[in-house]
């Protein structure tokens, strides 16, 4: 009778052996800082708001290319590692702030390009139980928009404009005062749509969550014509941020055209 006792408490302990070296998660590694990295920023905050302070630093090398890699660093263990997209972005920084309202601070780690178009890029990382949870990155396309949109002058002052994603669809009519003496280049005008250059965070309905706005300029006979911009409404949904709406804004703020996603 002992015998059998014996070897069911050695099952039994067996068995929760096994069952807590599969519960096990591998030990995070920690993050070298190689002779090729330097500090590009650095923010100690309250992340968690716990009372507790966190030191957030931002690295950033050159790859075999020469072209900037940064890497996004929680102590002494890495977030994320986001590199140029393709020479696209040349500078980074980061932000700490509240943008989902709920307990603690959120990290935006923004990368720019530094041509005409201004394009950034916006990535955002919340601290959850422990682990980063990315909760927003929207694609951003340096294409002049090819890709997606269409646009064609019609003539009489007017632009076609086109979404393929969102079938967003509109005429853009243009102020022809301010084409007197150029008329000719109204022909020229064909699909340019900036890549994202700006990103809004405002509490729209004051619920205490931020929504997050892209804005795209959109170009008529050059660069410094912008005829109207495109701005992409994003909230929280389950955690992370969906988008809400797509709107074609004129150039003096008013709203053409407006569809829900």
């Amino acid at each position: 009778m002992l015998k059998k006792i014996i070897v069911i408490c050695l099952i039994a302990a067996l068995a929760l052996t096994l069952v807590g070296c599969g519960a096990t998660k591998a030990k995070k590694e920690k993050f070298v800082v190689t002779d090729n990295m330097e500090v590009v920023e650095k923010q100690v905050e309250d992340l968690n708001g716990d009372g507790k302070t966190q030191k957030v630093i931002l690295y950033g090398e050159k790859d075999d290319q020469g072209m900037p890699v940064w890497t996004l660093v929680e102590e002494e263990y890495e977030i994320v590692s986001l590199d140029s997209m393709e020479g696209a972005y040349t500078l980074a920084d980061i932000n700490l702030q509240d943008v989902d309202g709920q307990k603690g601070l959120e990290v935006l780690f923004y990368r720019y390009n530094t041509g005409s178009a201004g394009g950034q890029g916006l990535n955002i990382y919340k601290l959850d139980r422990g682990e980063w949870q990315e909760i927003f990155n929207v694609p951003n396309s340096f294409d002049m928009g090819k890709e997606r949109f269409t646009m064609q002058y019609m003539g009489n002052y007017q632009v076609s404009f086109k979404d393929s994603e969102t079938g967003l669809e509109h005429v853009i009519k243009l102020d022809p005062s301010r084409y007197a003496g150029n008329e000719e280049m109204l022909d020229g005008i064909s699909t340019w749509v900036d890549p994202i250059a700006e990103y809004k965070l405002e509490d729209i309905d004051s619920d205490g969550v931020s929504e997050i706005t892209t804005m795209q300029m959109v170009i008529g006979i050059a660069h410094a014509d912008p005829i109207a911009s495109l701005q992409t409404t994003y909230r929280v949904k389950d955690g992370s941020y969906q988008p809400e709406k797509i709107s074609l804004v004129d150039i003096s703020g008013m709203v053409l055209v407006e569809k829900a996603l």
